[in-house]
């Protein structure tokens, strides 16, 4: 979630960093995944159900994330982790937003990050990782519609949303599917949560084209600053 809207890395921005939590999912046998997504996040000051981020997202907006939440619960046919969809959190404590100093910009600048970012700020005092130790690279198994276009979706009412939120909202490609015939003839969209995208031939996610020229254009930028 973090991850949508911001550089959700442990940034130095933060003098303290709650340890990883549980991985978030939807579905499956673990009890844990049967839960909304706010109650699975770890209570206490060494999780992030209290964190000012996820507290404040809960007291504004719970009922229509849950709505968002159960819906994809709902399309999603895979049990297990798939799609590079399944992440890990983690909260600052005692956080800031203040800008470093260009020295400390120039001497993390080799530290480019997978996504193509640096560890410099975290706005949302939030981070995340996909959940480590599990191979959630092929694309999830999700019920099909006619272009697997699973989101946005109308029906689905977002309750306390203004309408610029919702169109920031509508426009983000949360999800990215493509249909799949499978062998006894039945069909399924296959999905895989940004920033990945599914291979038409493999159905395994990877990451998404211009991310990738993006990383390459960030670290070719950096690399002419430190020059």
């Amino acid at each position: 979630l973090s991850a949508m809207f911001g550089n959700a890395v442990q940034a130095n921005n933060c003098a303290h960093w709650t340890s990883w939590g549980p991985c978030i999912w939807l579905r499956g046998s673990n009890p844990r995944w049967r839960r909304s997504y706010f109650d699975q996040l770890l209570p206490g000051k060494n999780g992030c159900r209290e964190h000012i981020f996820f507290k404040l997202l809960h007291e504004r907006w719970s009922v229509a994330f849950n709505n968002f939440y159960n819906y994809l619960r709902d399309i999603t046919i895979s049990q297990q982790q798939c799609g590079q969809c399944s992440y890990q959190q983690s909260c600052g404590r005692q956080c800031h937003r203040q800008l470093v100093h260009i020295e400390e910009l120039l001497n993390v600048s080799k530290k480019i990050i997978n996504s193509g970012t640096f560890d410099v700020i975290n706005p949302l005092f939030v981070a995340e990782r996909a959940c480590v130790g599990v191979d959630q690279s092929m694309a999830c198994e999700s019920k099909y519609i006619e272009g697997c276009k699973h989101w946005p979706n109308p029906n689905i009412q977002l309750p306390n949303v203004t309408r610029t939120m919702q169109d920031i909202i509508d426009k983000i490609d949360y999800l990215t599917c493509i249909p799949q015939i499978k062998p006894d003839g039945t069909s399924v969209c296959r999905c895989c949560c940004h920033p990945y995208a599914p291979n038409e031939a493999t159905m395994k996610c990877e990451l998404k084209p211009y991310l990738n020229m993006n990383k390459q254009y960030i670290y070719e930028k950096m690399q002419s600053i430190n020059d």
